[in-house]
């Protein structure tokens, strides 16, 4: 149990339920002499065991200051928040490097000293290389400012300027997912795009309608200024229309987090989509509620990640979509 507590531990510090009985289910396949004939499933003594050994694991990794779980002690948390179970931070978009150590040899100020270059070195030309560099050895610093300080975006991104661009927010997805962001997401998009839209033009009733409005996106030309509100939207991508453009011409395209323009240029709408994504993993945002069902199948199905549990609405749409596709 110790072992596999360390194993599991090494994916995650804080699995979730239907992991747990993973583990235990293929505990029992593999040493069949370990399942319980008292339960109905076989396992169910072993899930709470493991439950049990994780928590006794985190105690113990958090005695020699293992960040992902030494964020949660309740002397690292606010006066209003010192309660264990309040405010818990542990990954829940399936983050693979949700708060890691620094890399060997660094401190906080031997780190802070490579963000003061940064600095620096984002404004001089020919320096993509040596930014990325940076980048990738602050990361661990960079994170744990995000996940303990829930920074505002605007001062965050002037403390970090290099990570608001396309590529860097890219590799700061992937740092934290192991997956590519943009190839994955274009790629599934490209493959599933005439499935989902066979699907949605088959539903009918309001929902059908609302539908049929977002698939015009696909054919039509996008109107309108989204930034005649900037300042009250939380978390959005904006579309300009070039006047007198042509379908696909727009005079820019940016993204929008609480009130600021966190990025622009962007080339197209797809884009915005991949790298609004990228932005939410890279200051460790919550997904809007009013798009939860949006965002839960652009990562579990479209992204592949945590995809073993999905919710009765975004399952429905996948089984629909293989149906389609075969």
């Amino acid at each position: 149990m110790d072992k596999l507590a360390e194993d599991i531990f090494q994916y995650t510090a804080f699995p979730q339920n239907h992991q747990i009985e993973d583990v235990a289910q293929a505990l029992i396949k593999k040493f069949p002499c370990l399942k319980e004939s008292g339960s109905v499933t076989g396992y169910y003594g072993w899930m709470i065991s493991l439950k049990y050994k994780m928590a006794n694991y985190r105690t113990k990794m958090r005695s020699i200051g293992c960040p992902e779980v030494t964020l949660n002690s309740v002397k690292n948390k606010s006066s209003d928040e010192c309660f264990p179970a309040k405010n818990v931070k542990n990954p829940k978009k399936a983050e693979v490097n949700f708060c890691p150590d620094h890399p060997s040899g660094e401190n906080a100020e031997s780190l802070e000293k490579l963000r003061l270059e940064l600095l620096k070195d984002v404004r001089q030309r020919n320096s993509t290389a040596v930014v990325r560099e940076k980048m990738s050895k602050t990361f661990s610093y960079r994170r744990r400012e995000v996940v303990q300080e829930s920074p505002v975006v605007g001062d965050f991104k002037m403390k970090w300027p290099a990570l608001f661009q396309i590529d860097e927010i890219g590799a700061e997805f992937q740092r934290i997912t192991t997956v590519p962001l943009e190839t994955t997401f274009m790629a599934q998009l490209d493959s599933l795009v005439p499935q989902l839209a066979f699907v949605f033009k088959k539903k009918g009733g309001v929902s059908g309608q609302k539908i049929a409005k977002h698939l015009k996106i696909l054919h039509e030309d996008i109107q309108g200024d989204i930034l005649q509100d900037q300042r009250n939207t939380r978390m959005g991508i904006y579309v300009l229309k070039r006047e007198g453009g042509t379908l696909g011409e727009y005079k820019d395209i940016g993204i929008v987090v609480d009130g600021d323009i966190v990025l622009d240029s962007i080339k197209s709408v797809a884009q915005a989509c991949a790298v609004m994504l990228g932005v939410i993993y890279a200051l460790n945002l919550a997904y809007p509620r009013e798009l939860k069902y949006y965002y839960e199948f652009v990562q579990k199905v479209l992204m592949q990640m945590d995809g073993a549990k999905l919710s009765p609405k975004v399952l429905g749409l996948k089984n629909k979509i293989l149906g389609e596709s075969k």
